[in-house]
C-alpha cells in the first residue's frame, strides 16, 4: 500500500529495484512501448540525471566512502525528484523510476554489515531518504549473484562490487520487499519476458490509465 503522501497526487509512481545487472534499465527502456494506450504521459526517471553525475559514476564512485555516497546519491535523487518526478505526479502522469531510494538503503545496509561505521548507521540512511515519496508500486527484479556475474562476463563489464557484498544487497532487498507495495519478479528470464510481466501488472494495478 502506498504512503498517504503518494496517494494525494493524481499521478502514479512505479519504481524498479534490483542488484547490479538485474536488467532494470533495459526493462524501463522498453516499458513505454509496452504500455501503449496509456491515457497519460509516461515520465521516466533514473539515477545520474543531476549535475552531480560525474561524482558518482565509473572510477569516481570507487573513490567515495559509504558516508559520502549517502549524501551524493541522495542529492542526485533529490534533483530529479524535485525537478522531474513531483511535477509529473502533479500533472497526473505515470512516473517510472529506474533504481530509487531503496537502493540507497539496500546498498548501505550491505556496506554496514561488512564494515560498521562510526559515522552513521542504517537509521541515519533511512532518515536521509525519508522525505522521498514511497512509490505506489515497486518491482524488485530479482536475480542471483551468479546471474549478475555471468552477465558481467558476457558483456565484458567491470565488476564494481564483490560477490559477498552483492549477496548482502540482495538479502536487504528481500527484506524491503516484504512491504505491501512490492512485487518480486524473476529477472533471470529475458528482458522481454520480464518487461511483459511488469507491463501487465501495471495495467492491472492502474486500470484508470488504460480504459
Amino acid at each position: 500500500m502506498s504512503s498517504e503522501k503518494t496517494m494525494k497526487y493524481p499521478g502514479k509512481f512505479v519504481a524498479f529495484e534490483g542488484i547490479d545487472r538485474a536488467g532494470k534499465s533495459s526493462v524501463v527502456k522498453v516499458m513505454p512501448d509496452l504500455l501503449t494506450g496509456c491515457r497519460v504521459p509516461i515520465k521516466v526517471c533514473a539515477e545520474y540525471k543531476s549535475p552531480l553525475r560525474e561524482l558518482i559514476v565509473g572510477d569516481a564512485l570507487k573513490n567515495r566512502s559509504p558516508f559520502q555516497k549517502i549524501f551524493l546519491f541522495a542529492a542526485d535523487r533529490a534533483w530529479t525528484y524535485e525537478s522531474e518526478c513531483l511535477p509529473a505526479l502533479e500533472r497526473g502522469e505515470l512516473v517510472l523510476w529506474d533504481r530509487y531510494k531503496d537502493s540507497a538503503i539496500a546498498y548501505r545496509a550491505a556496506d554496514l554489515s561488512l564494515r560498521p561505521s562510526d559515522l552513521f548507521d542504517l537509521d541515519f540512511v533511512k532518515a536521509i531518504n525519508l522525505p522521498f515519496l514511497t512509490p505506489n508500486k515497486t518491482f524488485l527484479i530479482d536475480i542471483t549473484v551468479e546471474v549478475s556475474q555471468e552477465r558481467a562476463e558476457k558483456n565484458n563489464l567491470k565488476e564494481q562490487y564483490d560477490p559477498d557484498l552483492l549477496e548482502r544487497v540482495r538479502l536487504e532487498y528481500h527484506k524491503l520487499a516484504s512491504a505491501p507495495e512490492y512485487a518480486i519478479v524473476d529477472g533471470a528470464r529475458s528482458t522481454e519476458a520480464v518487461a511483459e510481466q511488469i507491463a501487465k501488472e501495471i495495467r492491472t494495478g492502474f486500470p484508470q490509465f488504460f480504459k
